[in-house]
């Protein structure tokens, strides 16, 4: 498939079957049950316990510094928790 072939099937994709618009807390929630993570295995990575509870829990949203280190620590794309 050249260039052009493979540009028209990822627009023909996108078109036709979009991918669901995901939280970052869910994005968090599902790469730590896809690699059987805890709480206590997260929040070092998030700063503090509390601070891992409530973004656990949706009570309190990513920043853009514990994005960027759950980014590093997943080796995801940082997209998924902004």
């Amino acid at each position: 498939m050249n260039g052009g072939q493979r540009l028209k099937f990822v627009v023909y994709e996108e078109k036709n079957y979009p991918l669901p618009q995901v939280s970052p807390n869910d994005s968090l929630n599902a790469l730590m049950e896809e690699r059987g993570l805890k709480h206590k295995d997260i929040w070092p990575v998030l700063g503090n316990k509390g601070a891992a509870t409530e973004v656990l829990s949706g009570r309190r949203s990513i920043s853009k510094t514990q994005a960027k280190r759950l980014a590093e620590y997943f080796h995801v794309p940082i997209d998924l928790f902004v």
